[in-house]
C-alpha cells in the first residue's frame, strides 16, 4: 500500500515527461499536419547544419592557432562570440526547436526539484544552446590537440561557462515574462526592440565613418569598455583559462571562483522565479469591466455603426475598422510604420560615404526605390501568414455571426494593402528628398511588382493563415513561434517573389527596357489576382473543415 501512495522521485518524473513528450509527437504524426511539421521542422533544423559545424569548426580551428602560437588572451573574444549567440539568438530568431510550454506541467503533481530540471532542460534543447555547447566542445578539443596538459581543466572552465549560460538565459527568459505581463511594458520593450534591431543597420556606415577618419581605436569608447568586458562572465571565463595557460593556475583558480559566483547568482534569480511559478502565480492583466450605471435616455442611439467603404461589404468593411483601431491602439505597429524611413536614411549614408567608391548605388542611384520597397515588404508581410494571430478567444464569434469567411479576409487584407501601400508612398517621400526623385518608370514599375506580390502574397498567406494558425502573445516572451509549414511555405513565396521581381528589373534594365517592367508585372499581377480570387472562393470551406484547429489554438489558455 505505501508504495502504491508513493511520490516518483525526480528522476521518475522526468523520464514520464520525456515518455509523455514522445508519445505526443508520436501521434501527432498521425495526421497531415504532424507530418508536414515535422518535415518543415527538419528542413529549416537543416539551414543551421552549415552554422553549427562550420562555426563549430572554426571555433576549434581559432583556439587551436591561439594556443600554439602563444595569443591566448584572445581566447575571450571566442568566448564573447558563444556567449553573445547564445544569449541573443532567442531574441533575434524563430525558434524551431521545442514548442512545448514546460509551465503547463504544473497541473500534474510534480515535486519542485522536477519542475526547476525541466526548466533546465528546456532551454538546453534551444537551438542556440545545442550550437553554442558544441562550439565550447570544439573549443575543447582544439585546446586539448594545442595543449593536452589543460584538457582537464578547460573542460572544468568551459562546462561551468555553459552551465552559467545556460542559468542566465532560462533567468532572462522567465524574468521577461514577467515583464511582459503589463501591457504597457510590452509596448516600451517593444519599442527598445525595434530600435535596437533599427541601429543594426548602421553599425557598417559607422565602421566605414570610423575607417574614413582614421580613427585609432584607441582612442575609442571600446577601450573604455575593456575593463568592464574583462568582469562579466566571458572575460572571467577567459581570464581563467589565459592564466593557467601561462603557468600561474593560482589566479586561473581565483577567476574560475569569480564564475562560480555568477552562476550561484542567476541560479537564485532563477529559482526565485521558478519558485513564484510552482506556487501558482498568476500573471493576467485582466481587469474587471465596470458596467453602466445610468441607461441611456430614451430616444439615445448608440454609437456609430462600421465605416462604409466603397465597393466593400459592410462585414469586410468592419474588419477592416477592426484592425485600423487596433494598429493605433499599438506601439510596436505604429513604429513599424517608420522603418521604412530609417531604411532609406541608412541607404543614404551608405550612398554619401561610399559614393566615390564607386558602389552600387553609386552607380544605380535610381534603383534604392524598388530595393527600399522590397526590403520594407519583407518586412510588412510576415503578418499576412498568420492573419488570426491576435484574434484570440474572438474568433469564436467568427463562426456564430451570419459572416463569410471570405469577407472576413478580404477586410484583413485590405487593411495589409492599405499599409502597403502607406509604406510604399512613405519611402518614395524619403527617396526623393535623401537622393532625387525616382524616375517614372522606376515608380509605376515598382508599385506595379508591389501590387502581384501583395496578391500572391494573400493568395498563399488567406490559406496559410486558416490551415496552420498560431496564436500571438505579447505576454509570453518567445513563447510562440509560427508553425514550421507556415515559415517553410513564407520563406519559399518570399524568395520567388522578390528573385522574380529583381529578375524582371534587372532583364529590362540590361536591354534598356525599362518601361516593359511596368506591363510585365500587370501581366503577373493579373495572374496572382486570379490565385487571390481563387483561394477566397475556398477559404469559407476551409475554415469550416479546420474551425477545430483554429479555436483550439487561438483559444488556448496560456
Amino acid at each position: 500500500m505505501a508504495g502504491i501512495n508513493a511520490i516518483p522521485s525526480t528522476r521518475e518524473q522526468i523520464a514520464l515527461v520525456a515518455r509523455l513528450r514522445w508519445q505526443l509527437f508520436r501521434n501527432s504524426l498521425r495526421t497531415l499536419k504532424g507530418r508536414l511539421e515535422a518535415v518543415s521542422t527538419a528542413l529549416i533544423g537543416l539551414t543551421m547544419t552549415g552554422l553549427v559545424f562550420g562555426g563549430g569548426a572554426l571555433m576549434g580551428i581559432a583556439t587551436y592557432f591561439l594556443v600554439a602560437r602563444d595569443e591566448w588572451q584572445w581566447l575571450e573574444g571566442l568566448l564573447w562570440i558563444v556567449f553573445l549567440f547564445w544569449q541573443l539568438y532567442p531574441l533575434f530568431a524563430a525558434s524551431v526547436g521545442v514548442q512545448f510550454d514546460f509551465a503547463n506541467l504544473l497541473r500534474f503533481p510534480l515535486r519542485f526539484s522536477s519542475f526547476f530540471a525541466l526548466s533546465l532542460i528546456y532551454g538546453l534543447f534551444d537551438p542556440g544552446a545545442v550550437t553554442s555547447l558544441f562550439w565550447l566542445f570544439c573549443m575543447w578539443v582544439g585546446l586539448g590537440i594545442a595543449r593536452p596538459a589543460m584538457l582537464v581543466w578547460g573542460l572544468i572552465v568551459l562546462f561551468l561557462f555553459a552551465a552559467m549560460n545556460l542559468l542566465l538565459g532560462r533567468t532572462i527568459l522567465l524574468w521577461t515574462e514577467k515583464w511582459l505581463a503589463r501591457r504597457r511594458t510590452r509596448e516600451v520593450l517593444g519599442f527598445i526592440f525595434i530600435l535596437v534591431m533599427l541601429s543594426f543597420q548602421f553599425i557598417g556606415p559607422a565602421i566605414n565613418h570610423l575607417q574614413h577618419q582614421h580613427t585609432r581605436i584607441q582612442s575609442s569608447w571600446v577601450v573604455t569598455l575593456l575593463p568592464v568586458a574583462r568582469v562579466l562572465p566571458p572575460g572571467v571565463a577567459g581570464h581563467s583559462l589565459t592564466y593557467a595557460l601561462g603557468g600561474n593556475p593560482a589566479l586561473g583558480a581565483l577567476w574560475f571562483l569569480f564564475l562560480v559566483l555568477y552562476g550561484a547568482a542567476f541560479f537564485l534569480l532563477l529559482r526565485t522565479r521558478l519558485i513564484a511559478q510552482y506556487r501558482g502565480e498568476n500573471l493576467s492583466e485582466a481587469r474587471v469591466v465596470a458596467l453602466p450605471t445610468k441607461p441611456l435616455p430614451p430616444g439615445t442611439k448608440a454609437s456609430s455603426s462600421s465605416w462604409e467603404i466603397p465597393w466593400v461589404s459592410g462585414a469586410s468593411g468592419a474588419v477592416f475598422e477592426k484592425e485600423v483601431r487596433y494598429a493605433f491602439r499599438s506601439g510596436p505597429m505604429l513604429l513599424n510604420l517608420v522603418i521604412p524611413v530609417v531604411l532609406v536614411i541608412f541607404f543614404g549614408i551608405t550612398f554619401h560615404q561610399q559614393g566615390r567608391n564607386g558602389n552600387f548605388f553609386a552607380r544605380r542611384p535610381d534603383m534604392a526605390f524598388p530595393i527600399a520597397v522590397a526590403y520594407t515588404f519583407l518586412i510588412q508581410m510576415n503578418m499576412v501568414f498568420n492573419s488570426f494571430a491576435f484574434e484570440g478567444t474572438g474568433v469564436q464569434f467568427l463562426f456564430v455571426v451570419p459572416v463569410r469567411f471570405r469577407d472576413v479576409m478580404v477586410g484583413k487584407n485590405l487593411f495589409q494593402g492599405v499599409a502597403a501601400v502607406f509604406e510604399a508612398l512613405t519611402v518614395w517621400a524619403a527617396v526623393s528628398w535623401i537622393f532625387a526623385p525616382p524616375p517614372l518608370t522606376i515608380v509605376t514599375a515598382t508599385l506595379a511588382g508591389l501590387l502581384y506580390a501583395t496578391l500572391a502574397n494573400f493568395a498563399v498567406g488567406n490559406i496559410l493563415s486558416v490551415c496552420y494558425p498560431r496564436k500571438l502573445d505579447f505576454g509570453a516572451f518567445q513563447r510562440k513561434k509560427l508553425p514550421g509549414v507556415t515559415m517553410l511555405i513564407g520563406m519559399i513565396t518570399q524568395g520567388m517573389l522578390i528573385g522574380l521581381g529583381a529578375g524582371v528589373f534587372l532583364l529590362t534594365k540590361h536591354f534598356d527596357r525599362l518601361a516593359l517592367a511596368t506591363p510585365i508585372f500587370l501581366a503577373f499581377a493579373a495572374i496572382a489576382a486570379a490565385a487571390y480570387l481563387f483561394s477566397l472562393t475556398k477559404v469559407d470551406r476551409l475554415a469550416l473543415s479546420h474551425r477545430e484547429a483554429l479555436t483550439a489554438e487561438l483559444c488556448r489558455a496560456e
